[in-house]
């Protein structure tokens, strides 16, 4: 694997980590998911309801109870380079969103992801197709904010480490 490979396999890494890291904070500027999406044809099918644009997944996030909190436990992470600048990206997860200290659901997901690396600062989600797995119980709620910021921070700088060799 050349280094650049290894840059871009990061990159998309580094992405996901933020995009959970952002819902985990509660964060309510919209810009900052926005970053992370693909412009021209993005697509975010889930259980919950496909939406189609930005300004759909946007209305979506809005929506979000922000006082709750949010936690995605990604596992089994597989990067593919598709070509110069596609990528697509493959884990599965355990959802766990938590209101006033009581935990709403748990669940165990797939994501299957296209993502699109301009050379942007972030490689963006093109499309996303989420699956429910199965409703499971795993105890008390684990906050993953921490770790998924981390995660992010770390596959960053792996990614600005490379490509700087």
């Amino acid at each position: 694997m050349t280094n650049t490979e290894k840059t871009r396999i990061y990159r998309v890494e580094a992405m996901m980590h933020r995009f959970f890291s952002l819902y985990e904070s509660k964060n309510t500027e919209f810009s900052l998911v926005r970053e992370l999406l693909y412009e021209d044809g993005f697509e975010w099918l889930s259980p919950s309801g496909n939406l189609v644009g930005i300004q759909a997944f946007e209305n979506s996030f809005n929506e979000l109870n922000k006082d709750w909190g949010y936690s995605h436990r990604p596992f089994e992470m597989t990067v593919k380079l598709i070509n110069d600048k596609k990528a697509s990206l493959s884990f599965n997860y355990i959802y766990q969103p938590v209101q006033d200290g009581n935990i709403v659901l748990h669940a165990k997901g797939h994501y299957e992801i296209e993502c699109i690396d301009n050379a942007e600062k972030f490689p963006r989600i093109q499309k996303c197709d989420l699956t429910l797995l199965e409703m499971i119980e795993v105890g008390g709620f684990i906050d993953m904010y921490n770790m998924n910021n981390a995660l992010f921070n770390d596959y960053k700088l792996k990614a600005e480490q490379i490509s700087k060799a």
